[in-house]
């Protein structure tokens, strides 16, 4: 009983601590970005990670998603885990 107690409890901790996953910093080369769905895959190592591009994204040093070419180099900011919505992207400096 004891450990079915502690075994619920260590459950109940975990999901309180990662519900307020922090938000990280991104930085990777762009793969890809998808007009219809508004995600950006950004190549961060040996992941790539698909991130959603919204109106209230600010855009730091390009005017569209679109005009990224494969290759670049970018920084998100403010993306967490369960949005997957980016607050900033800029474009690194080459």
């Amino acid at each position: 009983m004891k450990f079915i107690t502690l075994l619920l409890a260590s459950f109940f901790f975990a999901a309180s601590v990662f519900a307020g996953c922090p938000a990280k910093t991104i930085n990777g080369k762009v793969v890809s970005f998808d007009s219809d769905s508004k995600t950006l895959t950004v190549k961060q190592g040996k992941r790539e990670k698909q991130i959603k591009v919204s109106s209230s994204t600010q855009l730091d040093g390009f005017e569209c998603p679109t005009k990224l070419a494969a290759g670049d180099k970018v920084s998100v900011d403010g993306c967490n885990c369960s949005s997957k919505k980016a607050k900033k992207i800029a474009l690194a400096q080459k």
